[in-house]
């Protein structure tokens, strides 16, 4: 087993009009994650605004991109710019909840596992596995396939709430139903 400490980020794309609670999302990925990356489509980060602030955070970097329509893309994007060993693939809005060392200590053993599947609790399609924890020292990890292994719910959910998802299209690429 490493003797280093697995670090973790969590990887957020800003589509559209910014989440009303974007700085509560963000302090609330800081407290589970090492580093936030956030990939704005929309030019959220002007002077006075909550992905501006964020800016201001050492933990969380915010990268301006554009959108061209594909989440997938964008999603990728955000992920060339983690330097952690794994992320945590998040939608504007929603709330993560994790017990976070025994999370790290999960994913220390998981040496050879390209991604994990996470408890998504949505209120609009119901409780489903969705495919959001990604190793990123593994060569293609992001074009996982097969079988994934499960984070337990005890260490690690996201809970969509309505609004979060009514703007959302049909998710793709590291965010398709398990």
């Amino acid at each position: 087993m490493p003797s280093t400490r697995t670090t973790l980020a969590a990887c957020l794309v800003l589509q559209g009009a910014t989440s009303p609670a974007l700085d509560e999302d963000l302090r609330g990925l800081v407290d589970v994650a090492d580093e936030v990356v956030v990939y704005d489509t929309a030019d959220h980060v002007a002077p006075g605004t909550a992905a501006f602030d964020a800016t201001l955070h050492p933990a969380v970097t915010v990268v301006s991109g554009f959108w061209a329509d594909d989440r997938e893309r964008a999603q990728q994007a955000a992920l060339a710019h983690v330097e952690s060993d794994w992320a945590l693939c998040v939608l504007a809005g929603e709330k993560v909840t994790a017990a976070t060392e025994q999370l790290r200590r999960l994913l220390q053993e998981a040496v050879d596992v390209p991604a994990m599947s996470v408890r998504v609790d949505d209120v609009v399609r119901g409780t489903h596995r969705s495919a959001r924890l990604l190793h990123r020292a593994l060569p293609g990890a992001a074009a996982f396939g097969g079988d994934l292994a499960e984070v337990p719910s005890d260490l690690l959910t996201v809970r969509q709430p309505v609004a979060t998802t009514a703007g959302v299209p049909r998710q793709r690429g590291v965010f398709d139903r398990v």
